[in-house]
């Protein structure tokens, strides 16, 4: 029972490493509108988030994004996930 706790953490944590990344990558062009929120949204539903963690995910991947000032640190962490995650 520990375990899952510990790994579905883990995998909530994926998802906000992706959707920082997928923040970083829409906010290039220094125009992050509701569209490309949405296509991040339908992205990390397709990729398997929960909808109902759809918005935590979103914020704290906002904020991480925020508080980032090179992408190295998200593709890093993304290149490194295993094909489950």
């Amino acid at each position: 029972m520990f375990f899952k706790k510990k790994d579905k953490k883990k995998i909530n944590e994926d998802y906000i490493d992706i959707c920082a990344l997928l923040i970083h990558a829409a906010k290039i062009d220094e125009n992050y509108s509701q569209k490309e929120e949405d296509i991040i949204q339908k992205t990390l539903l397709l990729i398997g988030a929960r909808k109902d963690q759809l918005k935590n995910i979103i914020i704290e991947g906002e904020m991480i994004e925020k508080d980032s000032n090179q992408i190295l640190n998200f593709t890093k962490k993304v290149k490194h996930m295993t094909e489950d995650n």
